[in-house]
């Protein structure tokens, strides 16, 4: 009897740990990566030893100024057409290192990227008289002119990029994807397109089909500088950190590479030479700060791959500190709220189904869309993984579209990706337009159902907190999607579309913004934070 008393106490104490467990806040998930670095005394040295890790032999190389990053970051298209590494020196004339790794590569032929008042005739000198022939200069006024003229060398193929010509990060985290693809970089002003990037586009426009793909949003290239241009596709988060994990994740298909490459966001010219190794080994690129990981770069690491990752960091400890490699290697807690959380976003409806109708004709499906995509980026912004279950106006559903195939198709996404929160966004009507507020639903069919309806309840008061609508509780429903998921998940009405009022707010981009805040806000609090 005592034995079986003891037995029973044992249990007890098991599954109470489990269900504190359960509601303990989420703590960030070790990392468990293999590192490495690639580094130099000066940012010379670093596209050395960058261009020592890539290349044994190359018979061109090419040349840029090792404080001007512009024609660098450019670079790697070329570079990867070439199979040529990208060695930087001073303006006054050639480094005697870089020009002892030009011999070491056997090369036969140097370009120089930028005019005399990035490499001067000087540069040209030391190269001949090391028994080169006469080095070939790529350039232009500036760099937008030489951007234009390195996109001239390579040969546009439909597809160019444009990025800030002003600052470094844009340009750095595209330039893996741009090289492994030969998609020429051109740069432009936050404000106002430069005249040789406009005569290129112009140009490119004309002779066919251009698909132009712009890194960074609007603070960095303006909505009015892409006037003209028909083929738009925007990359970019609320940082260069999000930014760079956004393309990242873009470029997944064409660089496959075990390994990935992290560069500074803060301090680039140890980051120069990276775009052209990382493109010869079709590796993508990550962001760092200098002594943390930002939530959108370990949202990124976190995520479960098919093989082992190792971590390549380039620069040195004054660049990408060594309490960065401890986090990658898991020995470091990083501070990112909600890392190694998996988070799936929900927008109600979309493709054929457009969901309720507003008294004015608005769709439910748009509203609860973009409220969806401001709460990715929020998550993100926190370190968690988010998987969207619709990112455009579509389906999730494969084959013939039916109410029940979008349903399971969701909960399948949930539920295959072990997420660990599944929340669902849409708009409540009613006959009467009246009728009016907020409701968050849980449902107590659920396997989680207690976790479901602390989550509910979370994000309700959070909620009605940011948007001020009237506050009609928390309330159990079997709804399809909160029933059949395996994960604390809810459904939030953010508001009544069938009510004249609310539904001119539900399609206001600040009211969405501030919709997926309240949400937000409401995970957190269920975190424990």
């Amino acid at each position: 009897m005592a034995r079986l008393k003891w037995r029973i106490i044992g249990m007890l104490l098991v599954v109470l740990g489990f269900l504190i467990g359960l509601q303990s806040p989420a703590m960030a998930s070790s990392l468990n990566f293999e590192t490495s670095r690639i580094y130099g005394e000066r940012q010379i040295d670093t596209a050395i030893a960058v261009s020592q890790t890539g290349w044994q032999h190359a018979d061109t190389v090419l040349l840029a100024n090792c404080d001007h990053f512009p024609d660098a970051l450019v670079a790697a298209p070329l570079s990867h057409q070439l199979d040529a590494p990208v060695l930087l020196t001073p303006v006054g004339g050639v480094d005697p290192r870089v020009m002892d790794e030009i011999h070491r590569l056997g090369a036969q032929k140097v370009i120089l990227l930028g005019g005399v008042a990035a490499l001067s005739p000087q540069v040209e000198t030391d190269i001949q008289k090391s028994g080169l022939p006469q080095p070939e200069r790529i350039w232009g006024q500036d760099q937008y002119e030489t951007a234009q003229k390195v996109a001239e060398r390579i040969g546009v193929k439909g597809q160019v990029i444009l990025a800030n010509g002003e600052q470094f990060p844009d340009a750095l985290a595209i330039s893996a994807y741009a090289g492994v693809t030969e998609t020429p970089i051109l740069l432009t002003r936050a404000k106002a397109m430069p005249e040789a990037t406009q005569q290129e586009l112009n140009t490119l426009q004309q002779s066919g089909d251009l698909n132009t793909i712009v890194i960074g949003g609007e603070a960095v290239v303006s909505a009015a500088t892409l006037n003209g241009l028909s083929n738009v596709q925007r990359i970019a988060g609320n940082d260069r950190y999000e930014t760079a994990a956004d393309v990242y994740d873009f470029a997944r298909d064409d660089l496959t590479a075990t390994t990935m490459y992290m560069v500074t966001g803060e301090n680039f010219p140890d980051a120069l030479a990276a775009g052209a190794l990382a493109a010869k080994q079709h590796a993508g690129i990550v962001m760092t700060q200098k002594t943390t990981l930002p939530g959108p770069t370990y949202s990124v690491l976190s995520r479960p791959t098919e093989s082992p990752l190792s971590v390549v960091i380039i620069g040195g400890t004054g660049a990408v500190t060594d309490q960065v490699i401890g986090m990658l290697e898991g020995t470091v807690q990083p501070s990112s709220l909600l890392a190694g959380v998996t988070i799936v976003v929900d927008p109600g409806h979309g493709g054929p189904d457009t969901g309720a109708i507003g008294p004015s004709g608005t769709y439910e499906k748009n509203n609860t869309l973009a409220v969806g995509l401001n709460l990715a980026n929020d998550l993100r912004s926190a370190g968690a993984r988010v998987i969207l279950t619709r990112s455009t106006d579509v389906s999730p559903a494969t084959g013939t579209y039916s109410e029940l195939s979008d349903l399971q198709a969701r909960t399948k996404l949930a539920n295959d990706q072990k997420a660990d929160l599944y929340i669902s966004l849409h708009n409540d009507s009613f006959s009467n337009p009246s009728s009016s507020g907020t409701t968050t639903y849980y449902s107590s069919a659920s396997s989680v159902a207690s976790q479901s309806k602390a989550l509910a309840a979370s994000i309700q008061s959070e909620l009605v907190k940011q948007i001020g609508l009237p506050s009609r509780g928390v309330k159990d429903e079997p709804f399809y999607v909160i029933k059949n998921t395996k994960m604390p998940a809810v459904l939030v009405e953010i508001g009544f579309i069938s009510n004249p009022n609310e539904e001119k707010l539900l399609g206001s981009a600040d009211f969405q913004r501030k919709t997926a805040l309240g949400i937000y806000q409401g995970v957190l609090k269920f975190k424990g934070y």
